[in-house]
């Protein structure tokens, strides 16, 4: 994790969404060669939807150190509640306005998004 301080990330919620819009990019830019635009866009926005909504979480998230643990696991819940609202929010505003969408692509850079979280939990 120090070496991405270098990139002005030093903390771990940080870290994770970077590693989560990198894995974004790279999938989008393998599809673009291997595939076609739409695809590319396809998994870049899939992937949006999980960073996006992990930059939500993190932001509504944030107590102030030394909280006691009801204000920690309030603003936990309430954090998952605005995430996933906003999960909702971005699919169907994805599905409603992007007419080519790829659905495979779309979903599976998404869950992508998610393994990095998780696979994060045990390093972090």
């Amino acid at each position: 994790m120090r070496h991405f301080e270098s990139l002005g990330i030093s903390n771990p919620v940080g870290w994770i969404i970077f590693v989560q819009l990198l894995v974004t990019v790279v999938i989008s830019l393998i599809l673009l060669i291997a595939q076609d635009l739409a695809t590319a866009v396809s998994a870049f926005v899939g992937g949006a939807v999980g960073f996006v909504t992990g930059l939500v979480y993190a932001k509504k998230m944030f107590t102030p150190q030394g909280a006691d643990v009801k204000k920690i696991i309030r603003a936990h819940y309430s954090a998952e509640a605005y995430k996933l609202v906003f999960t909702i929010l971005l699919f169907s505003l994805v599905f409603t306005q992007f007419k080519t969408v790829h659905a495979l692509p779309l979903f599976a850079t998404y869950v992508a998004t998610l393994a990095v979280y998780w696979a994060a939990l045990i390093f972090v």
